[in-house]
């Protein structure tokens, strides 16, 4: 397989380094095994480009990092989704949930805007900062060379735009429901990318993901590795920390909220299973999410290209 061969030569390159690394060996849809503290990093008193909150495990040791950006381009907090980023953080990850403004109501004029093209190079920015100020502050060690981006809705819109300006800083990308108007040419030479979508983002009369601009339209304009799926009866707002989940659904269409605890365990696991393959190099995590027989929900849609095949397998699933 082209993504388990590509695993295995970042494990002969990173070779004495990689095994320093901190690797979750259990299932991912359980919960990780490390104890989580968090951080808060902000622009006035510690001098941050940008506010950050680091979700990092309490014990020593080297762990490769995950950076976070919320939807609507960054302006929804990341402290929204503290549930979720601690869980993956848990799994051996330093997580960087980073706010575009914060608070995002200092932005007022914007915030509301459809499309924000804002400047992305505060993100940049922060990257550099957190590589100097993260030493020494706490018993997990970051890996800068195994760093990936994540993303919620359409904070997509700007770590597709990152990766287009930077392939090169990062080791794989997850994007979770994207919502992008970037997401119609080609990505050169594209990192190992995971694309999830949920049923209800895109139903009810307000779409929270557009058609022709999602994790569909995401994989069509990616080469492998890459892999796709969709899973039903979930929604947009469902990743969100119970407390902001009842606001959320007063504009994206509502969910079952007796399932949200379920629904953390599982996204946790399956943005989990993919950092832990393309950052851990454990090459059997990912078939948590390639293999349909291991993931514990219902699925409405399956796409996987990790072999490199110049044909595209898709299972649809109903």
């Amino acid at each position: 397989m082209k993504f388990l061969t590509f695993i295995a030569s970042l494990v002969c390159v990173l070779g004495y380094e990689v095994l320093s690394i901190y690797v979750d060996w259990g299932n991912p849809y359980d919960m990780g095994r490390l104890p989580v503290n968090d951080l808060t990093i902000t622009e006035t008193i510690d001098k941050s480009p940008l506010h950050t909150t680091a979700h990092y495990p309490n014990q020593s040791g080297e762990y490769p990092v995950v950076f976070f950006i919320g939807g609507m381009n960054g302006y929804v907090l990341s402290e929204m989704y503290t549930d979720v980023l601690r869980m993956v953080a848990a799994h051996g990850f330093i997580v960087f949930g980073v706010d575009y403004k914060y608070p995002a109501l200092n932005d007022g004029e914007n915030i509301f805007k459809p499309i924000l093209k804002q400047d992305l190079k505060p993100y940049f920015n922060e990257i550099d900062f957190l590589k100097t100020f993260m030493v020494n502050k706490s018993p997990a060690k970051p890996v800068w060379n195994k760093l990936a981006l994540m993303c919620h809705s359409s904070g997509c819109d700007c770590t597709l735009r990152m990766l287009r300006m930077n392939t090169t800083m990062f080791t794989s990308t997850v994007f979770i429901e994207p919502v992008s108007f970037d997401a119609f040419e080609k990505v050169p030479n594209p990192v190992p990318a995971l694309m999830y979508g949920t049923e209800l983002s895109e139903k009810g009369l307000t779409k929270c993901c557009l058609p022709g601009t999602d994790f569909r339209q995401f994989y069509k304009i990616w080469k492998c590795p890459r892999l796709a799926l969709e899973v039903a009866d979930f929604g947009h707002c469902d990743i969100l920390n119970r407390e902001f989940w009842g606001v959320c659904t007063h504009i994206c269409t509502k969910s079952n909220e007796t399932r949200i605890d379920e629904y953390h365990k599982f996204i946790q696991g399956a943005m989990s299973s993919f950092v832990i393959s393309t950052l851990q190099m454990r090459q059997d995590a990912i078939t948590y999410l390639s293999d349909t027989t291991k993931i514990p929900v219902k699925l409405l849609e399956h796409q996987t290209d990790l072999n490199c095949t110049l044909e595209k397998k898709s299972d649809q699933l109903f």
